[in-house]
């Protein structure tokens, strides 16, 4: 049996490689007419299949700029949400496809009024929802390039993706927007935004090669906040950020109220956010610097399959939690991991591994484990390596993989080049192994020899942990082990009988303990 997750993120046998969406939305109701043309390299001889919704209407097809016909009949096929299209061409040749259409949107671009009363239409796409307004393959791992032609009555604005670049001003009081994306972007992060928006620039930021024009887009009752304390320092995460990684990889950055089902949504270059937020002024610094960290990890680096979310959740929750480190100083750090190890400990998540192939609801894989586990795989990484190795390791698979896919296996052989040593027993150890180590020490002091015992008590389905650096505070002096198996032993010649012991005093393993004495 094929798990159905892993046939939702089948990778298509063709490259899309560019689209050009144009998209016609009605002035007052929810239909709208589209035109979309792909480019694709090809991988096969196989028909190029796209999907889109059965809420849509195909009105035709064009091959290479010309109908795909047999005796003047257009031939392609089209079933509840999937249109093939043959070809004659051969695995590496260009082809491109554009398909006209027309309905009502079920899902994917949300048409409605916002909490002021005025109409709206955003998309919000994640996971695969785009091809309810769009005709495309709809998998992750599948990036492409983008432009957008928007029509709008005028006194509405366009946001998408990549860099506006002009509006036409059309008879009978409408105009379209383009925007154009040059770098490849996954799919679920193609977006477009139409209502009443007030843009309020921001400095620019992330001046190495070229500066990266920021912005705030916001409905007009809420522009005075939307520039004010939750964004103040968007420019500075953009900074730190292609400091500690490298060089933002979009042309420019824009932060989006919108009516987007999540919190907040890293959509390339146009991050969409829950208006609510806005309105009620509890849009957090913590979300926004999440959000703009995808940029680099989920967006320029994107997962090639699902199981792996936790590349591109757990990385955006981790360097929020540095970029609170670096602005707030290590203690608020530390009580950021300290919060997502609860989170974890509470969690019926924990007793399935981080990369999980067996869940078909997309949606349940927005939990504990893509998010603070997938930190804590990554700070506990970082302990063992020291900070030099870790983020050299990061800079490496960001270089090695920016505008690209990845699994797992990818960000643990650049970080076992990193390191000089095969790391692979970690990766397995945190990504599929459930749950965490609890930890029951004790320890017996007979004349200057210290013997401590570390027993693994957790869940025997869990399986036993390999610690190689466990720190232990003795009476103030660091002591390293290394914990392996259900039972470990370590004697420590030359000491007094301790008043105290910590465990892993930084901070750097997920883990419970307890520590006691036997006489």
């Amino acid at each position: 049996m094929i798990p159905l997750l892993l046939l939702l993120q089948a990778a298509p046998p063709h490259d899309a490689l560019h689209y050009d969406i144009t998209l016609i939305p009605s002035d007052t109701g929810t239909h709208v007419l589209g035109e979309v043309q792909i480019t694709w390299r090809l991988g096969s001889t196989a028909p190029v299949r796209m999907q889109l919704d059965s809420s849509m209407r195909v009105i035709r097809v064009l091959v290479d700029g010309k109908p795909n016909t047999r005796l003047s009949r257009t031939m392609y096929a089209r079933s509840s949400t999937d249109i093939d299209v043959p070809h004659q061409k051969q695995p590496g040749d260009s082809i491109s496809t554009r398909v006209r259409y027309r309905g009502f949107p079920t899902d994917g671009l949300i048409i409605g009024k916002n909490a002021y009363g005025e109409r709206t239409t955003f998309a919000d796409n994640w996971p695969n929802r785009a091809h309810h307004w769009f005709p495309t393959p709809d998998v992750p791992g599948d990036k492409a390039a983008v432009s957008f032609h928007v029509q709008v009555p005028l006194g509405q604005q366009v946001i998408a993706n990549g860099v506006l670049a002009k509006i036409d001003t059309l008879p009978y009081g409408h105009a379209v927007w383009h925007y154009n994306l040059n770098t490849p972007v996954p799919v679920y992060t193609m977006v477009v935004g139409i209502g009443r928006l007030a843009r309020t620039p921001l400095p620019d930021a992330g001046c190495g090669v070229k500066c990266v024009p920021l912005s705030v887009w916001s409905y007009p009752q809420d522009s005075a906040y939307a520039a004010g304390t939750a964004f103040g320092r968007a420019g500075q995460m953009v900074d730190y950020f292609s400091r500690l990684i490298g060089p933002f990889p979009y042309p420019a950055l824009a932060h989006v109220q919108s009516t987007t089902r999540y919190g907040g949504m890293e959509n390339s270059t146009a991050i969409f956010y829950d208006g609510k937020l806005y309105r009620d002024k509890k849009l957090g610094e913590p979300l926004v610097a999440h959000e703009t960290a995808h940029q680099w990890f989920g967006d320029a680096v994107t997962i090639r399959e699902w199981p792996h979310l936790w590349l591109s959740e757990g990385f955006a929750t981790y360097l929020s939690a540095l970029w609170t480190a670096d602005t707030q100083g290590d203690s608020a750090f530390r009580a950021r991991m300290r919060n997502a190890a609860l989170t974890i400990y509470k969690s019926p998540d924990t007793e399935r591994g981080v990369v999980d192939s067996a869940t078909s609801d997309l949606t349940e894989l927005l939990n504990s484990n893509s998010y603070q586990k997938g930190a804590w795989v990554l700070h506990q990484l970082r302990g063992m390596l020291g900070d030099s190795v870790f983020f050299g390791g990061l800079r490496s698979y960001y270089a090695a993989y920016r505008d690209s896919t990845v699994v797992s296996s990818d960000f643990a052989r650049i970080m076992s080049e990193a390191a000089g040593r095969d790391l692979d027993w970690y990766f397995r150890q945190a990504l599929t192994q459930p749950g965490y180590p609890i930890l029951d020490i004790r320890w017996m002091h007979k004349g200057q020899k210290l013997t401590i015992q570390v027993d693994q008590s957790q869940k025997t389905g869990w399986g036993a942990y390999r610690i190689p650096n466990l720190q232990l505070l003795i009476d103030g002096k660091v002591v390293p082990i290394e914990v392996q198996g259900r039972t470990t032993r370590t004697a420590i010649d030359g000491v007094t009988r301790p008043k105290r012991i910590d465990v892993d005093p930084d901070g750097w393993w997920l883990l419970k303990s307890t520590v006691r004495s036997e006489k």
